[in-house]
């Protein structure tokens, strides 16, 4: 087994032993979970994991579209009305297409919580920071297993540091390169290294003087990968790296945007497997 499978494992099986009396009810039976809606799998990915046993998340955005322009689905709203609390970034709380529905019901709105751990989760010290954020969210929402949850985030953040420091020995190849990349994937790029040359939108939104500008800084920093945000999905990536004669690579900016890669150290592996191999086919 790699050192980056074992650490991967260690993510994935980070908790501590539950003592029987902790998960089972007076009567001795076992007690129905906490159901939280939460706003992505990012926020889902941590409540399962410092939560499993005693609290369930149902993410209400599709971990493949873009949190800001997707509008809830009739599936979603059930999840909203079914869930005791509803988690939430705090970038999401700017969001109509989340909030809208929300305000204008009462009963959701009582709901609704805003998760204390701003930034960009995929990168490492932001998620140890969210880690204790949800944390202290599951201890206020069930204080009696307060306790839990603080040991199941110290033991996530000791996991999280470990898949980090896997990822950054791996990413060797990266230290410098310089890149051009949508916005949203920049603090990850720039996390492996990078050298982050020029950035850019969604095309509606940034205009093409502004795409212009940006791809004459990437031709005059000679960039050698061009990376596009799945969730974004506008296309403009690809169109760059040929303009460019530079590698080209889509990378997810939430678990789950890739099948195979449902958890956050998962997500995070995968991306950085994607860039390396993106530069390995373009013969970089």
């Amino acid at each position: 087994m790699t050192r980056l499978a074992r650490a991967l494992r260690c993510l994935a099986f980070v908790c501590i032993c539950v003592p029987l009396a902790a998960s089972l009810g007076e009567a001795g039976q076992q007690e129905a979970p906490i159901v939280v809606a939460a706003g992505t799998t990012l926020v889902s990915d941590i409540v399962n994991d410092l939560g499993r046993g005693l609290v369930t998340a149902t993410p209400i955005m599709p971990a493949a579209a873009c949190p800001g322009h997707t509008d809830l689905r009739a599936s979603d709203m059930r999840a909203l009305a079914d869930a005791r609390v509803i988690l939430l970034h705090d970038w999401q709380s700017h969001l109509d297409s989340v909030m809208g529905p929300i305000r204008n019901d009462p009963s959701l709105a009582a709901k609704a919580r805003t998760i204390d751990a701003p930034g960009n989760w995929m990168v490492p010290d932001r998620q140890k920071s969210a880690t204790l954020a949800v944390a202290r969210v599951l201890a206020d929402i069930d204080p009696p297993h307060a306790a839990l949850y603080g040991e199941r985030a110290k033991a996530r953040i000791v996991a999280v540091a470990r898949v980090a420091a896997v990822l950054a020995a791996k990413a060797g190849p990266l230290a410098g390169l310089p890149v051009m990349t949508d916005v949203q994937q920049q603090p990850f790029l720039q996390w492996l290294g990078c050298d982050i040359a020029a950035e850019y939108g969604r095309f509606e939104e940034s205009g093409p003087q502004k795409l212009a500008r940006a791809l004459a800084r990437a031709r005059e920093a000679k960039v050698r990968l061009v990376a596009d945000n799945l969730q974004s999905s506008g296309g403009s990536g690809k169109t760059f790296a040929e303009d460019l004669g530079a590698a080209f690579v889509v990378l997810t900016n939430f678990p789950g945007g890739f099948p195979d890669a449902p958890t956050w150290a998962q997500a995070m592996a995968a991306n950085l497997d994607r860039c390396l191999a993106a530069l390995g086919r373009h013969g970089q």
